[in-house]
């Protein structure tokens, strides 16, 4: 029965932490859905320690938790494997208590999901040393194996799909007031020290031309105060655009290693930008005035990360992949993005589903 109980803990332990796991996934690969501006999750997110880089790209943390527990799942529902669950489950609680270390001591911000998560992988340590701790193989407790697998899926599946079947969120109306009737609208807020600011940029480049005549593309600065040079380049592109090369100097900018004023300055010139008009619009603050009004536009509105771009109806933050903007960009040529689900009828539907699962595959004791 000890054996039992503690398989059941683990499990529901994974199960519940693959759903937080994925919601987490959401707020990180696209517009923040399941914590607001200003919430811890935004801090931890935004402090450098929520991607690890593999292979020159970015991985979510979350999506490293959501193959962790699904691990953690598979051994634990596996009769040939059942006897790692106290390790695996013992080896996510030391990696839950580090990530919580790191966000008390280091970040100094608790992100509400991230607590969650690591709280589950506590649980399921916890559980883990009932199942080393018992030999006897006992009989399932609660569901079958085939109900966890439902549950794990659907837990995965609710989170994720959330995003697409909500109605779009509104987008500010400083955003709005750039559109253009009849177009494929995009606004991009950037800094040009950004590294994922400077990923994204030539693959927007490139779906942007994919559209020939249909978009409207405005691209505004938001300079971050712990980027050195970021200021001085956001100016630069600014006075730049003051005489039409606005887009040729933000290529050059985001391409550069250096990006220090007197760099910024030959570059300009190199672009034919009359020098005179490009060192007053620098000297007289006309430039910072600019950047702080279109910086405004997204920090009032709740800045979660760059680069963030706005598709029509729809909001992507940092540098996610092509077919991600392909599809907002196929949605805005549409006109899609205003319709939706309620999120009463959303997660009623999920709750729903869940019940019968747990009904459907729950284990049936013999009567005598």
């Amino acid at each position: 029965m000890r054996r039992a109980l503690g398989l059941f803990g683990v499990r529901l332990a994974a199960v519940l932490a693959l759903a937080v796991s994925a919601a987490l996934l959401v707020d990180y690969t696209g517009a923040p859905t399941y914590c607001g501006p200003g919430s811890g999750c935004a801090v931890v997110r935004g402090s450098g320690y929520g991607y690890v880089l593999l292979a020159g790209l970015p991985l979510p943390v979350p999506a490293l938790g959501m193959l962790g527990f699904a691990v953690l799942l598979g051994v634990a529902l596996s009769r040939g494997l059942s006897r790692w669950v106290p390790l695996v489950a013992a080896l996510g609680g030391v990696i839950g208590l580090g990530l919580f270390g790191l966000q008390w001591l280091e970040i100094r911000q608790l992100c509400s999901l991230c607590v969650t998560v690591d709280t589950l992988a506590v649980l399921a340590a916890a559980c883990g040393v009932l199942v080393w701790r018992s030999s006897d193989l006992g009989q399932e407790l609660g569901l079958r194996r085939g109900a966890w697998v439902a549950l794990a899926v659907l837990a995965l599946a609710a989170p994720l799909l959330w995003p697409r079947a909500r109605p779009a969120p509104p987008v500010p109306v400083g955003v709005q007031k750039l559109y253009q009737p009849g177009k494929i609208n995009v606004v991009e807020f950037a800094d040009y020290e950004c590294p994922f600011c400077r990923m994204l940029h030539p693959q927007l480049q490139a779906v942007v031309a994919s559209y020939p005549g249909k978009v409207n593309f405005t691209r505004l600065n938001l300079p971050l105060k712990s980027h050195e040079f970021a200021r001085g380049a956001a100016e630069a592109q600014v006075c730049a655009r003051s005489q039409g090369r606005g887009d040729a100097m933000a290529d050059q900018l985001f391409a550069a290693q250096d990006l220090r004023p007197e760099l910024n300055r030959a570059r300009a010139k190199e672009l034919g930008v009359e020098l005179g008009a490009y060192d007053r619009c620098i000297a007289s603050g006309e430039a910072d005035r600019i950047i702080e009004s279109e910086s405004r536009i997204l920090t009032e509105s709740g800045l979660q990360g760059l680069p963030t771009t706005y598709v029509g109806a729809r909001t992507i933050i940092g540098a996610q992949p092509e077919e991600v903007f392909r599809d907002a960009f196929d949605r805005a040529e549409r006109g899609d993005g205003e319709r939706g689900v309620p999120a009463g009828v959303y997660w009623l539907i999920t709750l729903s589903l869940t019940i019968a699962v747990c009904w459907v595959g729950r284990v049936r004791r013999a009567t005598l």
